[in-house]
């Protein structure tokens, strides 16, 4: 009977763990609705709040992967705590730069937030912002103004933990009303930043060294 028992334990902790204590990940962030644009690209920009919609306001995050035995688990967290600013002339993205506060980041779990915040982790004493900088200038001539998404390929200067390096970011970018929506994912290696990946709370928890940042940046002219 023990040797059942066990058998059991086994098979369903994996699921228990996902499903109990995990939990659904926050869902991939993704466009809103949008409008026909009432304004042009040339400008000064600024980031803002975006809509009362939690999942339509701008925002930056993680997505990884943990596996328990067979089980993968999705784990996210998220921030609302994001500003920067960009600037377009003659239809071109001339610069572009955002700041999170990662000290702000949550998920399902507090003490997975603690870890983050720690200096095996993040390091947010320390070097409490993480930025993003478009490298070279970015022709938007085929983002429309019928609200229509258009994806683009931005290289960018990402720092993390004090260390940057350059990155490939996919960007789909919507225009609407007076404003601009963007949403991006950056696949992101801890290794070369120096970020040790959080251990998981059970010791038989791996965790993926790979980690997606997701964000979801709405813009309004200055």
């Amino acid at each position: 009977m023990l040797a059942v028992l066990a058998v059991v334990g086994v098979c369903a902790g994996p699921w228990f763990y996902r499903t109990q204590m995990e939990g659904l990940p926050a869902p991939v962030l993704s466009l809103p609705t949008t409008r026909p644009a009432s304004t042009n690209l040339d400008g000064k920009w600024v980031v803002s709040a975006g809509p009362d919609d939690e999942a339509k306001r701008t925002q930056a995050g993680y997505r990884a992967r943990q596996k328990l035995l067979w089980e993968t688990v999705i784990v996210t967290g998220r921030t609302n705590s994001v500003r920067g600013d960009a600037t377009v002339a003659g239809g071109n993205l001339q610069a572009a730069s955002f700041v999170v506060d990662v000290g702000t980041m949550q998920s399902a779990h507090r003490g997975r937030d603690d870890k983050f915040r720690s200096t095996d982790v993040m390091d947010a004493a320390q070097f409490p912002t993480a930025k993003l900088a478009v490298l070279d200038p970015v022709n938007l001539s085929a983002v429309s103004g019928d609200g229509t998404p258009t994806t683009l390929e931005v290289s960018a200067q990402l720092t993390l933990k004090g260390v940057s390096r350059q990155v490939a970011v996919r960007l789909e970018v919507q225009r609407s009303g007076s404003g601009v929506v963007a949403v991006g994912q950056i696949p992101v290696t801890f290794a070369d930043y120096g970020i040790a990946p959080p251990p998981p709370p059970a010791g038989l928890l791996a965790v993926d060294p790979i980690v997606t940042i997701e964000f979801l940046v709405n813009l309004v002219k200055r």
